[in-house]
């Protein structure tokens, strides 16, 4: 598989993945500790609740799983038409160039399964975790000039939103993006890191962590991860470009976010 199909890929799942990555085994341990872990799926997002072991911490864990579960019945995956993606739950809408590739979340998920393969190998571990993580994670926009599961790198924007928890530490959006950077560390991705940073779009502070990779061919990749805390959730951008024609389209998606 030639590097420029990897990173494609990678693109699809670093996110869905991470926080069960670098902050899963730490989450498992405490709910195992305190025997009282609990996981509700539904149809369009996911929740997972610990209690506390002092008697007034279960009250309010308690308290705070009920709204987490009604907040959940609640959750939408949006709408992506040619063009553009709205979704009322958390207040978001953008447009993207109607001539570009999109898939709605049933396609995502497809991709990821058929992606996940060339980053976990033969790693059980790793296959575990992007299982575990999908149950948590909802799919709600890919669109890119080129489809993802060709051969050709091309800019693109993915909106991603995962349950995440103070259990985990993920308490902000740089909390996440941390956990991201530790994960692609470790997994020795070829990535350069820029310095974490804030920046606001649509109305809305966003965290900001940019990297970038040599395409092999002579060409850089940049992508960059935009991360909110929207309702228990960690909200995600991912946007990539490989010269100023495609950060300039990319800058054109960004100023068309709009946060309600």
């Amino acid at each position: 598989m030639s590097i420029m199909k990897k990173t494609s890929l990678f693109a699809m799942l670093i996110m869905m993945m991470i926080v069960v990555a670098a902050c899963g085994d730490k989450a498992d341990n405490n709910a195992k500790s305190n025997e009282a872990a609990a996981t509700t799926k539904t149809t369009t997002g996911a929740d997972a609740g610990t209690a506390k072991t002092d008697d007034a911490d279960k009250s309010e864990a308690s308290s705070d799983d009920s709204k987490e579960t009604d907040n959940s019945s609640k959750v939408e995956l949006g709408t992506t038409q040619k063009g553009s993606y709205t979704n009322d739950y958390f207040g978001v809408s953008l447009k993207f160039p109607e001539a570009w590739e999109y898939q709605d979340a049933e396609g995502m998920n497809q991709l990821t399964s058929a992606s996940s393969e060339a980053i976990a190998g033969d790693d059980e571990t790793k296959k575990k975790q992007m299982e575990l993580s999908q149950t948590k994670t909802l799919n709600l926009l890919m669109a890119s000039q080129y489809p993802l599961d060709g051969g050709q790198v091309g800019p693109s924007a993915m909106a991603i939103a995962e349950k995440v928890s103070l259990l985990q530490g993920i308490r902000t959006g740089e909390d996440y993006l941390k956990a991201t950077k530790k994960f692609m560390e470790d997994s020795n991705f070829p990535y350069e890191y820029k310095d974490f940073t804030k920046e606001t779009i649509g109305g809305k502070e966003m965290d900001l962590m940019q990297i970038t990779m040599d395409a092999g061919d002579g060409s850089t990749i940049t992508q960059e991860y935009y991360s909110t805390i929207i309702e228990g959730y960690a909200f995600n951008f991912i946007f990539t470009y490989l010269d100023e024609k495609t950060k300039s389209e990319i800058d054109n998606i960004k100023k068309s976010v709009q946060f309600k």
